[in-house]
């Protein structure tokens, strides 16, 4: 893998923290954003970008609902 594509990675955890800042800065409102932030990117043909967004979006989900713990250690399995 080039150094530029390393550089252009995210890893879950920084996603995971992006999504709990979001969550925490914007609340339920972020939900709509990442919507149509993946709307938007798959009509431009950006799917990396809308994958980016749907997997905040599926955190910011798991946040809302209570299944994911903002504050806690993030654990991948």
């Amino acid at each position: 893998m080039s150094a530029l594509i390393r550089e252009r990675c995210v890893g879950p955890q920084e996603t995971c923290r992006l999504a709990v800042g979001l969550a925490e800065e914007f609340g339920d409102t972020v939900h709509d954003v990442a919507e149509r932030a993946i709307a938007t990117f798959e009509a431009d043909g950006y799917a990396d970008r809308a994958l980016m967004w749907r997997a905040i979006h599926a955190i910011l989900s798991d946040i809302a609902a209570k299944r994911f713990d903002p504050h806690a250690p993030i654990a991948i399995h």
